[in-house]
């Protein structure tokens, strides 16, 4: 080890939520951030009361959206998805650690390539932590940042690349007047408004850390 690697990689360990996740190079070290993330969709999930809400965690990464959401949703059937079998084999873990594997089902996908048709329409929710750093941001960051996977933090130019890609491929997937949420960089708010009109989503939210930044938008689809 040196003074680069993260201490949370060296004790290969992570709090979040006030669980203590399992976390090494595979994956990326949970953010405060995400934690918004995850009582957005408790929200949701309990304003809509839907029997056994349908949940899509597209990238999860070491799982800790989905663990988060188990938690303190009764009766919630998950899927986290991730195109990373590293990931999911961390996931695994912490599902298996958490005693949540009777409520998640993980499987590889490049974003949504696992849905074919028969999820049309299926999910009540869809939420996602992608990476959305920018080119300008990644150069900025520090050295133990950067021992994080490239693969869990870098997205293009501009950062939307992998937000582009959730959001023009969720709605397919949402039951009427289901939601999608998604964590986004400290400036892309506006951006990402912008896509979720564009794509069809309506009555648009947000929800901001403790920074003030918009960093939890969710749009729902029409029905």
């Amino acid at each position: 080890m040196n003074d680069t690697t993260p201490i949370q990689y060296e004790e290969a360990k992570a709090l979040f939520m006030g669980m203590e996740v399992k976390v090494d190079r595979r994956v990326l070290i949970p953010r405060p951030e995400t934690e918004l993330l995850v009582m957005k969709a408790v929200d949701l999930c309990r304003k809509k009361g839907k029997t056994k809400p349908k949940i899509l965690d597209a990238g999860t990464g070491s799982g800790i959206i989905s663990l988060g959401i188990a938690k303190l949703t009764a009766d919630c059937k998950i899927i986290a998805a991730d195109i990373s079998k590293d990931a999911l084999s961390v996931a695994e873990e912490n599902f298996k650690k958490f005693g949540s594997r009777d409520k998640i089902k993980s499987v590889i996908s490049d974003w949504f390539s696992y849905f074919t048709e028969e999820y049309n329409d299926f999910f009540d929710l869809i939420v996602s932590n992608p990476p959305y750093v920018s080119e300008k941001d990644f150069n900025r960051l520090d050295p133990w940042v950067k021992a994080e996977p490239r693969l869990a933090l870098y997205a293009g130019k501009e950062g939307m690349d992998c937000l582009n890609v959730v959001i023009s491929g969720a709605l397919r997937l949402l039951a009427p007047g289901g939601s999608l949420s998604v964590e986004v960089g400290y400036d892309q708010a506006r951006k990402v408004k912008n896509r979720f009109s564009e794509n069809g989503f309506i009555s648009l939210t947000s929800s901001k850390d403790f920074n003030g930044y918009e960093r939890v938008i969710t749009g729902f689809k029409n029905g």
